[in-house]
């Protein structure tokens, strides 16, 4: 028995004829590829310019990341043999000569007038206190009622635990010495001042002038005499209003009084001047303030220790002379002072005979003490 199956695929393939162009036909397919090959190689073009691109830009943001990274480290290395912390901010001083009128000397900016320090807490009131004191020398007290054992070291604080009547007694002490002080001079001039330089501090000054009952008899009458007498008063305050150190209607009082101000004070101050260049000055810079009207460039004191050796006033009624101090009594004092003072850099000589006040035939006492500061360090 014979099978016969019909192959139907078989059936459905039907083959097409495809011949090949003419000669004369290949001109046209060989446009068509040259055009082809040209779009792709375009493609091509862009597509690597653009990566190229994106790499570069990662390569140089990378790179700029990795520079701000070595700059803060070479910032902290040594410049001319001092530390970058020593270093007054360059960049600010550069910036002073966009502006007119700036004040970068502070202590010949104040010379003859007495000081007020406006500024919140932590903003450096107390410390510039200590750094006029220190570059006026002399014989420095400190009026403070919150002061901390660790505050205001190497000084004579008066009024701690808030002990306003010490604070009081001692007012009237200056009050009763600074006449004096102006019978002498009217009597002899200034030359019997010489060397006796005293500066007053007030910590928080409104706290004091409602606390204490001399303090605007205190204030008042030393800033109607100015500095002739050579005593200097630093009043410190978180207020700028006239009316907290009770001088409305004072204009000779206030005249001899300039005002510093720091942080948003002077910010603040600079607007109501209506100045923007002031102010945009203040925000851009470190160490910037205002005196009265006035910007004012501060050096960069953070990495200075500032110490002022205590000297006895003279008792009232004695003749003027200047107290030299006994090793057996100030010796703790004097060394915290020689120590601060070697730490910041200044020469052996300069500390013997500006610091520890040994000098001519007592210098060598003076070396002998410093020497033994530094064994002990």
């Amino acid at each position: 028995m014979e099978l016969s199956m019909e192959n139907k695929n078989l059936n459905r393939v039907n083959f097409i004829d495809l011949t090949l162009p003419k000669l004369q036909d290949f001109d046209k397919f060989l446009g068509w590829m040259v055009g082809r090959i040209l779009f792709s190689t375009w493609f091509f073009t862009l597509w690597s310019i653009k990566t190229t691109a994106k790499l570069i830009v990662t390569i140089t943001e990378q790179a700029e990341r990795a520079t701000h990274n070595l700059l803060r480290v070479y910032e902290q290395l040594p410049h001319m043999g001092m530390v970058a912390s020593q270093v007054v901010d360059t960049t600010a001083t550069l910036l002073t000569a966009e502006l007119e009128n700036v004040i970068t000397n502070l202590v010949d900016a104040i010379k003859d007038k007495h000081l007020i320090i406006v500024g919140d807490t932590g903003t450096g009131k107390s410390f510039i206190a200590q750094y006029l004191a220190y570059s006026v020398g002399g014989t420095v007290k400190v009026y403070d009622p919150d002061a901390s054992p660790d505050e205001w070291v190497g000084l004579n604080v008066v009024g701690r635990r808030g002990n306003f009547e010490a604070i009081n007694q001692e007012m009237s002490n200056d009050l009763t010495e600074l006449e004096r002080r102006i019978d002498l001079r009217g009597e002899h001039g200034d030359k019997v001042l010489a060397g006796l330089d005293t500066v007053l501090i007030a910590e928080e000054f409104p706290l004091l002038r409602d606390s204490v009952e001399i303090a605007s008899e205190w204030f008042l009458k030393h800033g109607r005499r100015g500095r002739k007498p050579k005593q200097f008063i630093i009043a410190l305050s978180q207020d700028d209003t006239v009316k907290s150190f009770g001088i409305e209607g004072e204009g000779g009082v206030r005249k001899g009084f300039k005002m510093l101000r720091l942080g948003k004070f002077a910010v603040t101050h600079a607007k109501q001047l209506k100045d923007t260049q002031i102010e945009q000055w203040l925000k851009t810079g470190k160490y910037r303030c205002m005196l009265d009207d006035y910007p004012c460039q501060l050096p960069d004191l953070s990495s200075f220790k500032m110490f002022t050796p205590r000297l006895a006033i003279p008792t009232p009624n004695l003749p003027l002379t200047t107290v030299e101090p006994e090793l057996s009594v100030v010796d703790d004092t004097l060394k915290k002072a020689a120590k601060a003072c070697l730490e910041a850099g200044l020469s052996d000589s300069h500390i013997i005979k500006e610091v520890l006040n040994f000098k001519g035939s007592k210098y060598n006492e003076g070396k002998t003490l410093l020497d033994s500061v530094k064994r002990a360090t």
